[in-house]
């Protein structure tokens, strides 16, 4: 199922799991919000962190810690503090440096990241793992209404159209993702979608079904 040549005109990265790894300080941060907020139906800290993966926290915060609209604000700030600077990363995953090189070099304007991280998280991991910056600006939580992160559509629509104005620019495009619900969320905007073995195993990933099978898997971005 490796590809040897995949047909784009533009890709489209996720960030954690997918260039970079936080995953030590999102457990970090899971585990300490469960000390202050109790998760809902008796859950654990680690069954919220696989639960939550590549979802926004404004959307998992008041989903699984009952946190109300008004406290979002200051608890995602809380937590993603927690993640940058108490877990020990984020480290670059293999591969990425070289790759982001490549492609900021040859096609400088037709890639970007798209990410359920906040602006500030996101733009602070890649000073922190000295990644270039898009030149079409990255497209973040910050950018998608509430309700409609990934798995939906919306993130990576929204990714295609900082690239071009074109009707349907989505389905020319490659999606990079580690998480199913990102998957989902490339898939049900048209895009063709290669998964990165970085959180589930290949054979994890060959038998999702739906939206959430890839068209393509990698073990990491070296290949």
């Amino acid at each position: 199922m490796t590809p040897s040549t995949i047909l784009a005109e533009a890709i489209l990265f996720d960030l954690d799991g997918t260039l970079i790894d936080s995953t030590q300080g999102v457990f970090n941060a899971w585990e300490e919000f469960g000390k202050k907020h109790p998760f809902i139906d008796g859950l654990q800290w680690r069954d919220v962190a696989h639960k939550t993966h590549g979802r926004r926290l404004a959307e998992t915060l008041k989903q699984y810690c009952n946190i109300q609209d008004d406290e979002l604000p200051q608890a995602i700030y809380e937590f993603e503090d927690i993640v940058i600077n108490c877990g020990g990363g984020p480290d670059l995953l293999p591969g990425v440096p070289q790759l982001l090189s490549d492609v900021n070099r040859i096609i400088p304007d037709r890639w970007t990241i798209v990410t359920s991280a906040s602006s500030r998280f996101a733009s602070a991991a890649l000073i922190r793992c000295n990644l270039p910056f898009p030149s079409k600006g990255l497209v973040t939580a910050d950018d998608i209404a509430s309700g409609q992160g990934k798995p939906k559509p919306a993130p990576y629509l929204a990714g295609a159209r900082r690239i071009s104005n074109q009707d349907a620019f989505a389905t020319k495009c490659l999606v990079i993702e580690d998480a199913p619900s990102g998957l989902a969320a490339g898939r049900r905007a048209g895009a063709i979608t290669l998964a990165v073995c970085t959180n589930h195993t290949r054979e994890f990933l060959e038998t999702r079904a739906g939206d959430e099978k890839p068209d393509f898997i990698v073990d990491d971005l070296e290949q």
